[in-house]
């Protein structure tokens, strides 16, 4: 047992940093996920101030070596609120087999978004709504702007440059024009941008994520589990967190 919470929470480091300790957390740090092999799953996401535009990120391994590009969808809020929410990490952990990191948070209250976080970025390598309606886009929604003219901070014109924080350069093996050098300024990423989203049941891959303003997870639980028994299995069961 003393072995297996070693691991646990070695594990857990590299999963989540900057976290809180108490069992209903509220606080103020930047939350980071990285690593690229956590999933996720919320009955519901409430966002104001929504994007969703198409990015490329480097692997943690590669940052440092120059390494290769890997497309994502990135998303980003202003302010959102979540019917539950869980996060987790399958792990191989040697002779031992697979284990599951896994937060979960909420009031298993199915008709209320008890969960809040504000400056919320996921990078999704896959989305999925599991039920009607899915995806609602609400309010002004314009579709196909470049993903460095989406704003999710709110206010009025003009608004910050950038906010998705699109690659500026990059290699050009991924920018496939001849004689490009790497240089593109957000050309050929676009998103959709709109007032409010919901998403309904939703899960997804995530490659990376950051949360920069406040949270507020009720509830909030971390388990070490055998098996995979990560958010999306759950999810894809028909499982979500409330």
């Amino acid at each position: 047992m003393a072995a297996m919470t070693a691991i646990g929470v070695g594990l857990l480091g590299g999963m989540v940093a900057a976290m809180g300790s108490s069992a209903s957390a509220v606080f103020n740090p930047t939350l980071t996920i990285n690593n690229g092999t956590s999933t996720f799953s919320s009955t519901n996401i409430h966002a104001a101030d929504a994007a969703f535009g198409t990015s490329v990120v480097r692997t943690q391994a590669a940052a440092s070596s120059g390494g290769s590009w890997t497309p994502v969808l990135r998303a980003g809020f202003a302010s959102a609120t979540m019917n539950g929410f869980c996060l987790s990490r399958v792990e191989e952990v040697g002779p031992l087999g697979s284990y599951t990191i896994r937060l979960t948070a909420g009031d298993d209250n199915p008709s209320t978004n008890e969960i809040s976080a504000q400056s919320v970025a996921f990078d999704i390598t896959r989305l999925r709504a599991a039920s009607a309606p899915g995806v609602n886009l609400q309010g002004t929604a314009q579709i196909g702007l470049a993903t460095t003219d989406l704003t999710t901070n709110p206010g009025t014109a003009p608004y910050v440059a950038n906010p998705m924080g699109v690659p500026q350069e990059f290699e050009p093996n991924w920018y496939q024009f001849s004689g490009n050098s790497g240089h593109n300024n957000g050309q050929g990423f676009t998103g959709i941008d709109a007032t409010v989203a919901d998403l309904s049941a939703v899960y997804g891959d995530v490659r990376q994520a950051q949360i920069e303003g406040e949270v507020t997870l009720p509830n909030l639980e971390i388990d070490l589990l055998p098996g995979d028994q990560s958010c999306k299995t759950a999810a894809q069961s028909g499982s979500f967190p409330n």
